[in-house]
């Protein structure tokens, strides 16, 4: 008797087996191409003096970074989750904004002044553990507030350049998951969502009428309506976004003075500090 059971089976796997994966269909070449025009489209639009480098990895992760030497990493994996031109841009705008910020140096200042201090109290106290801990709370907090910047300088490069600044929210939407971000490196993702939509609403309102096309803007725009339901019906709330959009914008101001430099302070910190270790 034909197991009919057995036939669906061996059915399915040779219908999977036949569909083309995002592994098989992988062209290294393509991707940095694809990866370095639009981040050359952003950097030349922006006009930042920076001298940058993208790349791509053939890492799973769903990662992307930039680095001390003013690299771009875009991951293989983190490609997977990008539907279009848009959201790559914003990806690649993210990383930028931590360059332009002197994140990447002032970490490396940051976590090099953090050692020798944990290291001091740890010989003070006979505690590694006290030392670990308060190490990880310093630096989580810093890092969630460069995250947070990068996303909105972000979002000023990728409207000069041209691209729809939501995609921001779009792909961010796909990655970042909601949590107590205490120690965490990377705010909580409705937190850090809602952070943008503030932005773009108080500098780029008419994006918000535009709109964008895609089913997890969509589902972020769900996600954060009620709480900016609660903000516009609050005097209260709506007075503390006011101001809090205020200070960035005098922020904006100031960065945008110095995009076309090639470092920032933080890189000069680092720089020395590099040569006093040497």
């Amino acid at each position: 008797m034909v197991n009919m059971k057995k036939i669906v089976l061996l059915l399915a796997i040779v219908i999977i087996s036949a569909v083309p994966t995002f592994a098989e269909n992988w062209d290294s070449a393509a991707a940095l191409k694809r990866v370095n025009a639009i981040g050359m489209k952003i950097v030349k639009s922006n006009g930042i003096g920076q001298q940058i480098t993208f790349k791509v990895s053939d890492k799973e992760d769903v990662n992307a970074y930039a680095n001390i030497n003013k690299e771009v990493y875009v991951y293989k994996g983190l490609l997977q989750y990008v539907t279009n031109d848009e959201e790559l841009a914003a990806v690649i705008s993210h990383e930028l904004g931590h360059i332009l910020n002197g994140h990447c140096a002032k970490q490396g200042v940051l976590d090099t002044g953090v050692n020798i201090l944990a290291n001091a109290t740890a010989r003070a106290t006979g505690s590694t553990l006290v030392a670990g801990v308060g190490q990880q709370l310093a630096t989580s907090k810093i890092s969630r507030k460069d995250e947070m910047e990068a996303d909105i300088t972000g979002v000023d490069l990728m409207n000069k350049a041209g691209y729809n600044p939501l995609a921001m929210i779009s792909v961010l939407n796909k990655i970042c998951g909601n949590y107590i971000d205490i120690m965490q490196t990377h705010p909580s993702g409705e937190k850090r969502l809602l952070n943008i939509y503030n932005y773009i609403e108080y500098n780029y309102p008419a994006k918000l009428k535009t709109g964008f096309k895609s089913e997890s803007y969509t589902r972020a725009l769900a996600m954060l309506q009620p709480t900016v339901n609660r903000r516009k019906s609050s005097a209260r709330l709506t007075k503390k976004y006011q101001k809090e959009q205020k200070k960035l914008l005098v922020k904006k101001q100031k960065r945008l003075m110095r995009v076309s430099n090639t470092s920032t302070i933080w890189d000069g910190y680092y720089t020395t500090l590099q040569l006093m270790a040497q």
